[in-house]
């Protein structure tokens, strides 16, 4: 990089390798101490002076061979032709601070510091034929503006969907698919509920047998031995449901004991494969990063985990403290609790009785009971891995997922305040003077769309690196931790990217940037097409330019000149002459002349 050092507000507070040294002429000449401590300092590696005013005279420090200076005897300089000499008014308005944004360009720094070698006594006069790239303020604040309408544009609730494609996780949590692989049986072998559920089967069993040995002949005991296997079957079944009833009422998957509660009533707690927390974690940041990756909106993002919060949230097992009681509902409990008894009166023909025994089966509701028995058992099963085994899942998905979703808005709502200030900024910039030729600054306000395509795209990349951090704090379940530092991340990053706007230009991408859309097609469209940035690059040294001197400064000048052509370092690669210097920024392209000064123009105490 360049440190710049300007003397005429104070002394250096930093030095670096690479020093640009600014002054007037007046406050030059007595530079010495300033001047000696950074040509003294190990950290300077090359020093290059820019002296502002009449009658340059330079210090004891800048005497010798070693000296770089350029000498801008008017900023506001004037139209001039150094092979024919003749001259012309030039736009009258400063151009320091396009000559100093140039030379803080550490590729020019140092062209123009090696031009100086080769220039007799390091002295010069600068002029250019420049081509100026940047987006004009009001098409920049136009942007600005409609960029912050993305990122503050409502949420949009959609379908929940099936989520990134080879996702497992979200779609079963979020009840869009089903697991992979059958769950199992809930109930382990030998266990408590699985000895209700086997003593209920066992009495129903009992009962249908003791029925099915009925002849026309039993006797009176028989029958009724039937009812009772009848009723015993009945409080079986009861003693079942209401087991269930108080599981669903008492397991909470969010308590520490939750898995030996389980354990003790003989409930299976192994969580499927394919649902920790690390692939859940996984699977969410491939939702936000497919979305971030096709330019989503905020909102529509946020929406999107919302539902996805919502939808993967743990109901909890009290939920279905109802459905045993619909499964197997009281009046078959009261039909079972007390059966109807078999007609006590002899029946003289078979054909009536044979009736009567149907019509009896039929009142006992032993079918409907095992029917229920079955239904019980399912609903245990259904609710054991949605509720319990799942529910931690659940739980950390959800949490997850709104723990995002909360990250989201609070970046949305700083990167939208922010383009709002920076469109403020942008236009009270607007009527600047222009210095250079324009062609290209008005071919970008042309392609406002794409600027706008292009900058969208930058701060969705941005949103993806200010939320990396986040994934590891999300797997390991520190939700508070997810939002720490993002409001540093995200104000750094901001400021980072308004200079790189303001300094390298849209074209080329910012360090946090993966995505290049529309970038190419920019560049081929303003630059490449550009006729006066070929003509800036290849221009004369000896041609008409604006010298940044005064008229009567002209006769100070050599009818010489070198020059440093240089462009954006993203557009190489078209028709360019030899030679070029691709510089980092991607403001300005064109020829940078170095006029010599006639020998005794420079006071340097010789």
């Amino acid at each position: 990089m360049v440190e710049v050092l300007d003397l005429r507000k104070g002394a250096p507070e930093r030095l670096a390798a690479r020093m640009l040294v600014v002054a007037d002429t007046d406050r030059l000449a007595t530079a010495q101490p300033e001047l000696q401590q950074v040509l003294g300092s190990r950290m300077v590696r090359s020093v290059l002076v820019v002296a502002m005013g009449p009658d340059l005279r330079l210090p004891p420090a800048l005497y010798g061979e070693t000296r770089r200076v350029l000498w801008v005897g008017d900023p506001r300089g004037i139209v001039w032709g150094a092979e024919t000499g003749e001259a012309a008014s030039g736009p009258g308005a400063s151009a320091e601070p396009v000559l100093l944004d140039l030379l803080t360009q550490p590729e020019l720094f140092d062209a123009v510091a090696g031009a100086l070698r080769e220039i007799p006594y390091g002295t010069a006069s600068p002029g250019w034929r420049i081509v100026a790239g940047r987006v004009d303020p009001a098409t920049l604040a136009q942007v600005f503006r409609e960029v912050a309408e993305v990122f503050a544009a409502p949420q949009q609730a959609g379908p929940i969907g099936s989520g990134p494609p080879g996702a497992i996780a979200l779609p079963v949590l979020t009840g869009a698919a089903e697991l992979p692989a059958a769950p199992g049986d809930a109930l382990v072998a030998g266990g408590r509920m699985e000895g209700l559920y086997q003593r209920a089967a066992a009495r129903i069993d009992a009962a249908e047998r003791a029925l099915g040995a009925l002849r026309y002949f039993s006797p009176a005991p028989a029958r009724a031995a039937v009812l009772d296997r009848v009723m015993a079957a009945g409080q079986a079944l009861a003693e079942f449901r209401d087991a269930i009833v108080r599981l669903f009422q008492e397991i909470d998957p969010a308590e520490e004991d939750t898995a030996d509660k389980l354990a003790e009533h003989g409930i299976k707690y192994t969580v499927p494969a394919g649902m920790d927390d690390r692939e859940i974690v996984a699977e969410l940041r491939a939702e936000v990063e497919t979305a971030l990756a096709e330019r989503r909106s905020p909102g529509r993002l946020i929406a999107r985990l919302l539902a996805l919060a919502d939808q993967s949230a743990p109901i909890g097992s009290a939920a279905f403290i109802l459905d045993p009681g619909q499964i197997c509902p009281d009046v078959l409990l009261d039909v079972l609790h007390e059966p109807e008894r078999f007609p006590e009166r002899p029946l003289e023909r078979w054909i009536f009785w044979r009736r009567s025994m149907l019509r009896w089966r039929t009142a006992l509701a032993l079918g409907p009971a095992r029917v229920a028995l079955e239904g019980l058992r399912a609903k245990l099963g259904a609710v054991a891995v949605s509720e319990w085994r799942l529910g931690r899942a659940r739980a950390h998905a959800s949490d997850s997922a709104r723990t995002l979703a909360d990250a989201l808005g609070e970046l949305a709502e700083r990167v939208a305040g922010t383009l709002r200030r920076w469109n403020t900024q942008e236009t009270a910039l607007r009527g600047a003077a222009p210095v250079l030729a324009e062609e290209v600054v008005v071919r970008l306000r042309d392609r406002a769309g794409r600027l706008r395509e292009i900058i969208t795209g930058d701060l969705h990349d941005a949103v993806g690196r200010w939320l990396e951090p986040a994934w590891i704090s999300l797997e390991q379940g520190v939700y508070r931790e997810v939002r720490d530092g993002l409001a540093d991340r995200v104000e750094e990053t901001l400021r980072q990217y308004r200079h790189h706007l303001a300094h390298r230009g849209v074209q080329e991408r910012p360090d946090f940037a993966t995505g290049d859309t529309g970038r190419q097609d920019l560049i081929d469209a303003v630059w490449r097409q550009s006729q006066q940035v070929d003509r800036a690059l290849r221009a004369p040294s000896g041609g008409p330019m604006l010298q940044l001197c005064g008229d009567r400064d002209l006769a100070l000048l050599l009818h010489q000149a070198h020059a440093v052509r240089f462009a954006p370092r993203a557009v190489r690669g078209g028709n360019a002459p030899p030679g070029v210097v691709w510089t980092e920024s991607g403001q300005y392209a064109g020829t940078l002349r170095l006029v010599p000064l006639r020998p005794g123009a420079v006071d340097d105490g010789v």
